[in-house]
């Protein structure tokens, strides 16, 4: 069986990412001191997307926006790391950007041996099988990405 030491787990809250997360910890479980990366990207321009009328010039609902997104974040980590068994270490990740680009560089930075993420999210875009992220993860990432449904 491949023994993997660092698993990458993208997490939003949404039901895919639940079970991404169940998954990491059971081949976490299986390894010998496998750490997880508990990943969440807050995407700004998504989040900018829900105010087509809004002038947002003065930068002071971009700085509200982004301390909500952030705290959001927060509270998808602290989520995910509560579905984690605490005998597995596991690392926080948070970033602003795009999340495929944040998370291949995530990834690379960490020197991640396998990324574990839902199929689907809670993004506005939603591919036919796959996510726009997961989709944009299988294609290029350097490490294997294991899809969960």
């Amino acid at each position: 069986m491949l023994k993997y030491k660092k698993i990458l787990v993208p997490y939003d809250g949404s039901d895919h990412a639940k079970k991404a997360v169940q998954q990491a910890s059971d081949l976490a479980a299986a390894g010998d001191g496998t750490k997880i990366y508990i990943a969440s990207v807050c995407n700004m321009v998504s989040a900018m997307s829900n105010f087509d009328q809004v002038s947002i010039a003065e930068g002071c609902l971009t700085t509200k926006l982004l301390e909500d997104r952030e705290s959001q974040c927060q509270k998808d980590i602290a989520e995910a790391k509560s579905m984690i068994p605490k005998d597995i270490p596991v690392e926080e990740l948070y970033e602003v950007g795009s999340p495929g680009p944040v998370l291949l560089n995530m990834a690379e930075d960490n020197g991640i041996d396998l990324v574990v993420m839902g199929s689907r999210g809670l993004g506005p875009l939603k591919g036919i099988f796959m996510g726009s992220v997961s989709s944009y993860m299988v294609s290029r990432s350097k490490c294997p990405v294991l899809i969960v449904k």
